[in-house]
């Protein structure tokens, strides 16, 4: 009997990027911290795998205070706990002031 164990990577694009395209960089942000999302044992029957991208907006203080899926893993559910993932993100605060700034952040799910 072969076991899988699952892989969730989170790559932070640390450039920030313009709000009305969501894919253009427009500045940058010094850090990040982003949580492993959680991977259901469901989704591992049915080997679920993909790349989610998302465009987290940040706020002065850090914090994601919404999120837009620029490319789909081709899964909801994946895409889904790859946003609820984003939610906890915490940024070191960008430069600009207080101004809200959007970033990537992109979820490789893997089988391994």
């Amino acid at each position: 009997m072969i076991t899988r164990s699952i892989i969730a990577l989170s790559l932070i694009a640390l450039s920030t990027i313009n709000p009305a395209s969501a894919a253009a960089p427009a500045g940058r942000l010094n850090t990040a911290e982003c949580d492993v999302p959680s991977y259901r044992n469901a989704w591992q029957d049915e080997e679920l795998t993909g790349n989610v991208k998302l465009a987290v907006l940040v706020d002065a203080n850090g914090n994601v205070k919404d999120s837009k899926i620029i490319s789909s893993s081709g899964y909801v559910a994946l895409d889904k706990a790859s946003q609820r993932a984003s939610a906890g993100c915490k940024f070191k605060p960008a430069s600009n002031g207080s101004e809200p700034v959007w970033a990537q952040v992109q979820y490789n799910w893997v089988l391994n």
